[in-house]
């Protein structure tokens, strides 16, 4: 009735009441029935941040974490400006539960540079500063730096809790709880060096795989490399012998094209014998050959000379074209 009166009739004491109706039901283990009530209470109204906040828890007791998270920043965002402590806490415990360590320290320092003198946010960060160191060194793949930055944070957290659990005012916190953590931090500091050198090994075994493997790659890149400098010298090698191949096909053909001329003979007529002691031809009968030069004077011989070198040049010359 609560509810329906506020969506009816807009008044800010009926949302207060509704609210209060929702946590009521909330604490009573009605988990649904009090989701129910605190999401009308916020669709009715836009300006109250507890409905935000309460809608939030629900969401975690439902285990519900991403919407809770998501509720709690969009609270922090449009109420506060991320300036809220509390709430920085609540989203801290959203982040841890739901796994989220590195986040949840992040906000737990944002808090600690907010509220300093809060010893209840400097028991969270210690916590999950042991937290952290636990499971980095339980991991048996944790790297060197991750194993020493681990013991870092668990000296870090036996401080804090030693220094707490030594507190004389009233706390928010357990006196003997935050002792119990600072002796379970002892504990896991004994066993640091274990720790150190099992991840010093893991390391050095590590790099030495990566050392081998950079080696065989090396290895691998020279000898493609080399194989390929082979390559290319059986293939310039195969080149320039194609080329001098070619080179003496080239001057076969040209001594092909080359005729050489044969001497010329005297022409012997036909039905007369030549003597020893008589001439060619008789002292009345002229040559047919325009070539002979018998009974020329010395000017018409050399004149005949030049034109039969001439006309042997200029066949050479046809033949070589």
């Amino acid at each position: 009735k609560a509810v329906v009166s506020t969506q009816s009739t807009g008044d800010p004491r009926n949302m207060y009441a509704a609210n209060g109706i929702g946590c009521v039901l909330a604490v009573k283990g009605h988990i649904r029935e009090a989701r129910d009530v605190f999401a009308q209470v916020r669709e009715a109204t836009a300006e109250m941040p507890d409905v935000w906040i309460n809608l939030a828890h629900i969401y975690i007791e439902q285990k519900q974490y991403v919407s809770a998270i998501q509720m709690y920043e969009n609270c922090l965002k449009k109420f506060y400006s991320y300036q809220n402590v509390e709430i920085l806490l609540y989203l801290a415990r959203a982040h841890f539960v739901c796994g989220k360590l590195e986040e949840t320290r992040r906000i737990l320092l944002q808090a600690r540079h907010m509220a300093p003198q809060d010893n209840l946010i400097l028991f969270n960060l210690s916590y999950v500063l042991r937290h952290l160191a636990t499971t980095t060194l339980r991991d048996e793949k944790s790297g060197l730096e991750e194993v020493v930055s681990a013991v870092r944070n668990l000296e870090l957290a036996q401080r804090f809790f030693t220094m707490l659990s030594k507190a004389t005012e009233r706390q928010k916190y357990d006196l003997n709880h935050a002792a119990a953590e600072a002796r379970q931090c002892s504990d896991l500091l004994s066993q640091a060096q274990y720790h150190v050198a099992r991840a010093r090994k893991l390391d050095d075994e590590q790099r030495a795989i990566r050392q081998q493997q950079e080696k065989a790659k090396q290895e691998l890149e020279n000898k493609r490399r080399e194989e390929e400098e082979v390559k290319k010298k059986e293939k310039e090698e195969k080149h320039q012998a194609m080329l001098a191949q070619r080179e003496v096909y080239r001057e076969k053909a040209k001594n092909i094209l080359i005729f050489t001329e044969e001497p010329e003979m005297p022409k012997i007529p036909k039905g007369r014998r030549k003597k020893d002691d008589e001439p060619l031809y008789s002292s009345g009968e002229a040559s047919s050959d325009p070539d002979k030069d018998d009974g020329l004077n010395e000017e018409e011989k050399e004149r005949k000379k030049k034109e039969k070198a001439e006309r042997r040049q200029k066949k050479k010359q046809a033949r070589e074209e």
